[in-house]
């Protein structure tokens, strides 16, 4: 019998969780994780990215049904550790079959569910749910509204504002652990890069003919310039505004002084819009560090080691045509004894 997921209780490990509309199938899942309370985490099984690798046969809506998640508390997801995305603005897709990984990328979607409050006699205070439990809405199309600018002298007194401003803190937190994982993936893009910018070996450029040199002088032009914007990307994580040398040490210090023991102060909205400032450039990180690291494996690595590999059955076909076996002596007619 499924559960739903109000009455799941916080996984202590990944549970299997079979797709509901295609027996057989299963994904792992982690219900209600330390990072993500009001919410689930999938992770695609290896084999299952072996099996499919250019795509899933099931859904985002297929995972829900799975997990006993009802459409209408369906807030927002985090498709392979990117931004957040509304369920509004997810709705185009999210019935789509889900993408394949990118080599290297997080298996993973994150599911942000909006629980209903349960029902309280009429002369107690209605229950809500915290919103620091509930991640942010980390993608703004252009020209959208902002629900964080339009805060009441209600909310004010009720606390709201509080919440608000710990909601945007713990989403920067949680963004900036995703983007540790980035860091690292990017450090690694980098040094894979510099390798790819080499000169043609002599065997290479022997069998190589003009267009295959200037394939590859335009691949490794690619190469230079990402690895560099990578190298970029590098250094604003670290040096940037995730670091001391940025807000990170005076946001920390606002948020625990400040937000957290909710203590009384006139200057609360210019706190409000500091954090969700803050959260509005660690989203545009974020991107920035994801395009660099799509675009190096897209334009870079996959480009030079297209050349390559043409190179490489040029490289054999020489040797065969010469009579030359791999790793072997030469053995062709200007080297045969004469008798």
């Amino acid at each position: 019998m499924q559960i739903s997921f109000s009455q799941r209780q916080p996984s202590a490990q990944w549970e299997p969780l079979p797709i509901l509309r295609i027996p057989g199938l299963s994904v792992w899942a982690w219900f209600r994780p330390a990072n993500l309370p009001a919410g689930v985490t999938f992770a695609i099984p290896p084999e299952l990215q072996s099996v499919y690798p250019g795509g899933f046969p099931f859904t985002v809506i297929d995972l829900l049904q799975s997990a006993g998640i009802p459409m209408e508390q369906f807030q927002s997801v985090s498709l392979f550790g990117s931004e957040w995305q509304p369920a509004a603005a997810a709705a185009g897709w999210f019935g789509q079959p889900v993408p394949p990984v990118q080599p290297g990328g997080n298996p993973e979607i994150m599911v942000a569910v909006q629980e209903m409050a349960m029902a309280t006699p009429m002369m107690q205070v209605p229950m809500q749910i915290p919103m620091a439990q509930m991640p942010v809405q980390a993608t703004y199309a252009a020209g959208e509204p902002d629900d964080f600018d339009d805060v009441s002298d209600a909310d004010l007194e009720s606390g709201t504002m509080y919440d608000r401003i710990e909601a945007s803190w713990r989403t920067a937190i949680q963004m900036e652990r995703q983007m540790a994982g980035l860091r690292q993936k990017l450090s690694s893009m980098v040094g894979t890069l510099g390798k790819l910018d080499r000169d043609l070996t002599p065997e290479e450029r022997n069998a190589a003919d003009r267009e295959d040199r200037d394939a590859w002088h335009d691949a490794r032009r690619w190469v230079r310039d990402l690895g560099a914007r990578c190298h970029r990307e590098v250094k604003a994580f670290d040096i940037g505004m995730t670091s001391a040398a940025g807000k990170r040490n005076w946001m920390e210090q606002q948020y625990n002084q400040v937000v957290k023991p909710r203590a009384a102060t006139s200057d609360l909205d210019t706190v409000r819009r500091e954090f969700e400032s803050y959260r509005k450039d660690m989203v545009n990180l974020q991107k920035a560090m994801n395009a660099a690291l799509q675009a190096a494996n897209q334009n870079g690595t996959s480009r030079a080691n297209r050349v390559l590999a043409v190179l490489r059955k040029k490289i054999q076909a020489r040797r065969i045509s010469m009579r030359q076996p791999l790793g072997g002596m030469n053995m062709d007619r200007s080297c045969r004894r004469k008798t």
